[in-house]
């Protein structure tokens, strides 16, 4: 295995390791973060996102929020009581209190690379040094915090561009295995390890791979463009790489991206479409149609629901094969 290649970060701002981290995003390489983007686990984020961001046209930069804020203020706490976790609350009350770690770990402040990977970059939040089932093998430790509303909604509780962000992470660092440590709500923690995927590692790679190349080629053009069109706006830079652009997915980020996208063009112009675009288009007319009435009948059994809670005061309805809680939010929990 190459050396790996470890540019520091301890020492930078919040704001200069977005920016570093950008220069690596420039090249087309991809970050654990956005493995789960590129094998369309992310509900939130798009691969036309990374795309536009790594080609220096993107209108959606990387910003702290106050909930990823949060998240990233708790890590350490979490890590260090991910030492004491042996899988129970009590034992993990009883380890703290006696100081009795049962696993360490070591921060990595530093974005890694490996030389066999060009198109990926990890920044991971610790590597496990000792383990009471892999011994002294070093791991990756993945730090999460979570909502249970959230976390009831994947199975295991795990959103599933999470896999890929570990599994992408033991890729670049050449480990085996990777532990996720979760805090839910706040108060509930959890730890799920994962081994090594060959498999899902693979689909990463290449997925990866192919999304460097589209950058490096839209960036060519770009060039080229500007080279004989010097004043040349965002705009038209769209219209030259939009056919490098990443296929439309099922991801309202990619509706919200390509519409502002669309409402930023200066000119209308009109278009003859084919006999597959006239399916696609009664298609989404027949599933609108389809969605409304769903949605209805939807509303109907939750009604139902809802009405029969109320009337026996429960926020908690216990089914033969799951449960429906009612407090803040409503929501069916079905065992599959």
């Amino acid at each position: 295995m190459s050396k790996l290649i470890k540019v520091p970060t301890s020492k930078l701002t919040e704001s200069e390791w977005q920016d570093l981290r950008q220069t690596f995003v420039d090249k087309g390489m991809v970050g654990g973060s956005d493995a789960g983007t590129l094998l369309g686990l992310n509900k939130y984020k798009s691969p036309i996102n990374l795309f536009y961001q790594a080609v220096g046209l993107s209108r959606l930069p990387n910003k702290m929020n106050h909930i990823m804020l949060h998240g990233k203020q708790l890590e350490e706490y979490v890590a260090n009581c991910w030492q004491y976790f042996d899988g129970t609350s009590e034992g993990w009350v009883d380890n703290t209190l006696n100081s009795k770690k049962i696993k360490t770990y070591r921060k990595v402040r530093a974005i890694v690379l490996n030389p066999n990977y060009p198109a990926l970059f990890a920044n991971i939040d610790g590597q496990i040094t000792s383990h009471p089932v892999y011994g002294k093998k070093k791991g990756i430790l993945e730090i999460k915090t979570i909502s249970g509303y959230s976390a009831d909604s994947y199975e295991a509780g795990i959103p599933p561009s999470y896999l890929a962000q570990i599994q992408q992470y033991m890729l670049v660092m050449g480990y085996e295995y990777g532990e996720i440590c979760y805090l839910k709500d706040g108060r509930e923690l959890g730890v799920v390890t994962f081994e090594a995927d060959p498999e899902l590692q693979e689909r990463i790679l290449v997925e990866a791979n192919n999304f460097q190349r589209r950058v490096y080629q839209a960036k060519k053009v770009i060039e080229e463009y500007r080279a004989h069109n010097p004043y040349a706006d965002d705009n038209e830079l769209y219209g030259v790489i939009s056919d490098l652009e990443p296929d439309a997915d099922d991801s309202q980020a990619f509706n919200e991206f390509i519409s502002e996208k669309h409402k930023a063009r200066a000119n209308e112009g009109i278009m003859q479409g084919t006999d597959e675009h006239q399916e696609w288009a009664v298609m989404a007319a027949n599933l609108s149609d389809e969605i409304k009435e769903k949605e209805e009948e939807k509303r109907l059994y939750q009604n139902r629901l809802k009405q029969l809670m109320e009337h026996n005061n429960a926020a908690v309805l216990k089914l033969p094969d799951g449960k429906v809680t009612w407090r803040k939010q409503f929501l069916i929990t079905l065992n599959k």
